[in-house]
């Protein structure tokens, strides 16, 4: 007969912990969630706004999403009408009127690639040239790096023009990235983009949730769990670990003990290194973790009447605070738009009603013909991301750590993707796979 898999303790109920859990459930293992906060989703999550449901910040996920579109598919998403697919259209403007797009064709890959970039508006004969040439490199996986510049630094080296670079990479790189070009790292940048523009056509669409956050992934994902046997509770912070030797034997949390010999450390960074820095065989863990910084990323929702409807349903602006607003109208909230800032900035200095007022005054600039806003709820998440600086993968940790069942999940893992949806799955799937490759092979 069989051993009995072991039970899993996964601590953290956001989307890097959930699809832990769910794989975990799915191979067979007792798993018990343990989410400090009253809801699970935890960076990803849905918040109330008036009488609709948003979420803590607007996310756009990519075709090249797949671990996660394989996650929703085995929660019986339907993805269909849960998800906004379109191909890609990177449409900007300033409010002088100017503006660049970059539309994808439906082409193979390279050919959409290559025919986008010499078909891409507002960009000069010379820019679309050194485009092309950077495609083309890109494509062919020729850039060598032998240390990690910044992005910025990057793009000089090959010959990007001030143009291409203010009105095409650095738009993607702080929208993927969350981190200014000056000092995000070129190795992660260049691998986002060969992995959304050079394999599948279908990888570089763009994908917006129909429905806030948590109902596309942490209500299935709690749903699954517990049909499988296991068990999520909320409101449960953990407070230590229970470590024995270099074997962990559970953790504790503010009222109650939880046993297992496995247990997932699925929380951000700053939250892991408490938990772990007082543990000598983890200590040069917890000394890389300190070593992460983090930026925000601001949402402003502004309710407009319904008739307000944008052009696309995201466009970029460029030249002042606001970066991109994204029009809820296909969530079934007409007139809503989000407005969204990734990353630092003066902008963190003002408050909400000075913020809100300066990105009116902008879209105001954009759009003249639009009415007065009806309502406005301003969400910043300080620590959205943590700064995918260059060289931060040297201290980015594995999956496995010195002490036996202990394991690490989530985005700021080393994965070789900045702080994403996807990566935090990637991590998650993974971490769950090798604990039932060790506990099966025992």
């Amino acid at each position: 007969m069989a051993a009995e898999l072991q039970p899993v303790i996964v601590v953290g109920g956001g989307w890097g912990g959930l699809a832990c859990a769910v794989e975990l459930s799915r191979l067979g293992h007792p798993v018990t969630v343990l989410e400090a906060a009253k809801q699970l989703g935890g960076r990803a999550r849905r918040v109330p706004f008036n009488e609709l449901t948003v979420d803590n910040g607007q996310h756009v996920m990519l075709g090249a999403y797949q671990h996660t579109l394989n996650l929703l598919q085995q929660l019986k998403v339907p993805l269909e009408s849960a998800l906004q697919r379109d191909k890609l259209a990177l449409c900007l403007q300033d409010c002088h009127g100017k503006s660049w797009q970059l539309q994808l064709p439906h082409l193979l890959t390279p050919l959409n690639l290559f025919a986008g970039l010499l078909r891409a508006r507002g960009f000069t004969l010379r820019d679309r040239w050194h485009a092309l040439r950077f495609g083309l490199k890109l494509f062919t996986n020729s850039f060598r790096l032998d240390d990690d510049p910044s992005v910025a630094a990057f793009l000089i080296s090959q010959r990007q023009t001030r143009n291409v670079i203010a009105a095409l990479w650095e738009p993607i790189c702080l929208a993927s990235l969350n981190t200014p070009i000056e000092e995000a790292s070129a190795r992660i940048f260049i691998r986002v983009l060969h992995d959304s523009f050079c394999k599948s056509h279908r990888d570089a669409d763009m994908i917006i949730p129909r429905t806030d956050l948590g109902a596309l992934l942490p209500d299935p994902a709690f749903d699954y769990i517990e049909q499988q046997g296991g068990f999520v509770h909320l409101s449960q912070r953990v407070t230590s670990l229970v470590i024995r030797g270099r074997h962990v034997e559970g953790v504790i949390c503010e009222d109650n003990k939880y046993q297992a010999p496995q247990v997932v450390l699925a929380i951000p960074p700053h939250a892991c290194q408490v938990l772990i820095k007082d543990h000598p065989a983890l200590h040069d863990i917890a000394y890389n973790l300190s070593g992460f910084s983090y930026h925000p990323i601001c949402t402003i929702y502004l309710q407009y009447p319904a008739s307000v409807q944008p052009d696309r349903p995201m466009q970029g602006l460029l030249g002042g605070t606001t970066q991109w607003i994204i029009d809820r109208r296909m969530c079934g909230q007409p007139g809503l738009i989000a407005a969204v800032i990734s990353g630092p900035g003066p902008h963190m200095h003002l408050d909400n009603g000075e913020l809100t007022q300066q990105v009116l005054a902008e879209l105001h600039e954009c759009f003249p013909h639009w009415p007065a806003v009806e309502d406005v709820l301003v969400i910043r998440e300080k620590r959205a991301t943590f700064s995918c600086r260059s060289g931060i993968t040297a201290i980015r940790p594995d999956n496995a750590s010195p002490v036996k069942g202990l394991w690490f999940a989530g985005d700021f893992t080393n994965t070789g993707y900045p702080a994403t949806i996807e990566s935090a799955i990637i991590s998650g799937t993974q971490t769950a796979q090798r604990i039932h490759h060790e506990s099966t092979a025992q």
